[in-house]
């Protein structure tokens, strides 16, 4: 996706702890808000982030990478934008397991199939403009699970607060998904909805099994 990759390379330039957190967080606050948000997926989730190999889906410059390469064996952090890589990479040299990987924004290709433990994203997916591309990484999602893994992930499902951004550029306004459509399609890719947590709102955080 020409458009999203664009937008977010401009935003590396320009900001890039802004566009992952809006909430003006700088320096040690910044990094330690990754820890914070893996800790809070864990607590509404009932979830245990430890071991094997996950994916970051939209990783940004790794502030979430980071807490999840203290838990996990390996990490494949995932990004449209080639720029957030290079940052990332710079921001987290010693992150020996980790393997950056520049995404099409529309897929995990370059990802095996059944080659992961987790999948794990936050704030990605209700910045992409097209719900069908979020639901398409729901079926990526069930492509690369090994059978027993998980993902875990925010999206939206409050379509107002996108009407609310009309004017803002399409890959900063997004959209918000259909959590029955979100079933549908885990359901067609061998996942099963374990635990929502936040439905009806912008910050909707999922639990999904692979069976």
């Amino acid at each position: 996706m020409a458009g999203m990759a664009e937008f977010w390379d401009r935003a590396a330039r320009e900001d890039a702890e802004h566009y992952v957190d809006d909430r003006g967080l700088r320096g040690e606050e910044f990094w330690r808000g990754g820890e914070e948000v893996v800790e809070a997926f864990e607590r509404e989730l009932d979830l245990n982030v430890t071991g094997g190999t996950v994916v970051e889906v939209g990783c940004g410059i790794g502030r979430i990478t980071r807490a999840l390469a203290r838990r996990c064996e390996r990490v494949v952090a995932v990004d449209v934008s080639a720029e957030m890589l290079d940052r990332a990479r710079a921001e987290n040299p010693g992150l020996d397991n980790v393997e950056w990987l520049h995404g099409d924004g529309e897929s995990l290709a370059g990802v095996g199939d059944a080659s992961a433990d987790g999948v794990f994203s936050h704030v990605v997916f209700q910045h992409i403009p097209d719900p069908a591309v979020t639901l398409g990484y729901v079926a990526e999602m069930g492509r690369v699970l090994r059978p027993g893994g998980w993902a875990a992930f925010q999206v939206s499902t409050d379509p107002a607060v996108h009407a609310r951004a009309d004017g803002e550029d399409p890959a900063w306004r997004g959209s918000a998904v259909d959590l029955d459509e979100l079933r549908a399609r885990a359901e067609a890719a061998s996942l099963a909805v374990e635990h929502t947590f936040g439905e009806g709102t912008q910050f909707c955080l999922v639990l999904l099994s692979r069976r």
